[in-house]
């Protein structure tokens, strides 16, 4: 095997079949064809005049000198990975300053705050500022840097100065307190339920899917509590004053409550990542959000 000069895109295929011992394994984990894999590895095994892998009808094997190769890319590609942590590592701690995050308190006190520490521990000398409010930001104004958002921001933001990603989808159940009597006559239909109580939305979040939900299924029947905080509704269910609509991450998590009426979520809504366009390059704005989209996908989806 002569020693001649490396091409990083060669080895990476070449690593990729040794550690899937063939072609087809080695093209899903590199996210292309067969083919292409067995092009780069022909074409590796021509430059370093030698044959790298045995062809068999179980898969490829390594030969001696692909052995040899292996070893020693493996090696190299080891100490790669070691310069780009610790570059990035480097990066991390020299972002400061301060973000602001404009999101519900739902979002705020179930997903992000519970787990700020550790993006603090990523990034110790970038402070965060949270603007929890049902009002939306004004992005334009700089009310915040980065906005995370139920509502579709292509509808409700006309997308003219935003960038908005998709970060995840929220469901939504109806939960009573376990045990309850609520609980019970859950399980008799409809027709029972006008019977008991519910907590929803005052009038100026009427028009909110949780609130729709709650006023057609008890018929007009007015509301045990009507409030405009999610939180104290989240209390009242759980204190047994009557049924509410809550995230199922947050209800499913809470052992005094149980789902009621059907198993499945009744609605879903799609989660929105939304910043200025100017901000797009901001390093500090690219940090929260590459985080925040973190929990979404491990929390909520």
């Amino acid at each position: 095997m002569k020693n001649l000069s490396f091409d990083w895109n060669d080895l990476k295929f070449f690593l990729a079949t040794a550690r899937h011992g063939g072609l087809t394994g080695a093209a899903a984990a590199l996210h292309t064809s067969p083919s292409t894999v067995s092009r780069h590895v022909t074409a590796l095994e021509e430059r370093m005049q030698a044959t790298l892998f045995l062809r068999q009808q179980s898969g490829y094997q390594l030969t001696d000198d692909g052995d040899a190769l292996f070893r020693h890319v493996e090696q190299v590609e080891e100490s790669m990975m070691a310069a780009e942590r610790s570059g990035h590592a480097s990066v991390q701690r020299e972002i400061t300053g301060q973000v602001r995050l404009a999101t519900s308190e739902t979002l705020a006190f179930h997903l992000i705050v519970p787990n700020l520490h550790l993006f603090r521990a990523q990034y110790p000398k970038l402070s965060v500022e949270m603007n929890i409010s049902l009002a939306r930001a004004n992005l334009s104004k700089r009310e915040a840097d980065l906005a995370l958002r139920i509502s579709d921001p292509a509808i409700r933001d006309g997308g003219g100065d935003y960038i908005a990603s998709r970060a995840g989808t929220l469901d939504f159940a109806a939960y009573c307190r376990a045990g309850s009597t609520a609980a019970k006559l859950a399980r008799k239909g409809p027709d029972a339920w006008q019977q008991l109580d519910y907590v929803s939305w005052d009038e100026a979040w009427a028009d909110l899917p949780m609130a729709k939900w709650l006023k057609a299924t008890f018929s007009e029947k007015p509301p045990a509590l009507a409030c405009n905080s999610i939180q104290a509704q989240h209390v009242a269910i759980r204190a047994g004053l009557g049924i509410g609509v809550l995230p199922c991450f947050v209800g499913d998590r809470d052992a005094s409550l149980e789902r009621f009426g059907a198993s499945q979520p009744i609605f879903s809504r799609d989660l929105w990542l939304v910043y200025h366009r100017d901000l797009k390059a901001s390093q500090r704005m690219i940090a929260l959000r590459d985080f925040i989209q973190g929990l979404v996908k491990s929390h909520l989806n």
